[in-house]
């Protein structure tokens, strides 16, 4: 048996295992940035067309706790999901405290432009992170 192994006729499984479980993350995290265009793009839709109430209220503070900061902090593939996930929320409500106080600064405040502005200034990274799928192999 031992020179089985020695010859390198055993296929290693560790390894197998783990190229398939670094596979399946990035095929995770590409359908989550997917997920997150969508939200993207309809929170700009739902400024756009001027939609107020308890859905523009929920989904826009489920927008500013994920999608500025997934915009950022998901280009680092850290690969370590609990601090991809506080980080992400840390990142983005620091980014729109960052682009609020800038627009306050500059006497631009305007509450419709900054999301239509932050939903565009996301919508790259994203795409971006929704398109880097891992190519399959023929033999799967």
């Amino acid at each position: 048996m031992t020179d089985l192994v020695a010859r390198g006729s055993r296929p290693r499984a560790p390894e197998r295992s783990r190229a398939r479980h670094a596979s399946r993350a990035q095929r995770a995290r590409a359908t989550f940035s997917g997920v997150l265009v969508v939200a993207d793009v309809a929170m700009a839709g739902l400024v756009l067309l001027a939609v107020h109430g308890d859905l523009r209220m929920v989904a826009g503070l489920a927008f500013c706790l994920v999608v500025p900061g997934w915009a950022i902090v998901g280009l680092l593939r850290l690969e370590n999901p609990p601090l991809e996930a506080g980080l992400t929320m840390a990142v983005g409500l620091s980014a729109l405290v960052i682009v609020a106080q800038l627009a306050i600064s500059l006497g631009a405040w305007h509450v419709e432009a900054l999301q239509v502005l932050v939903c565009a200034l996301c919508l790259p990274s994203l795409g971006y992170q929704a398109l880097s799928r891992p190519r399959e192999r023929a033999g799967r």
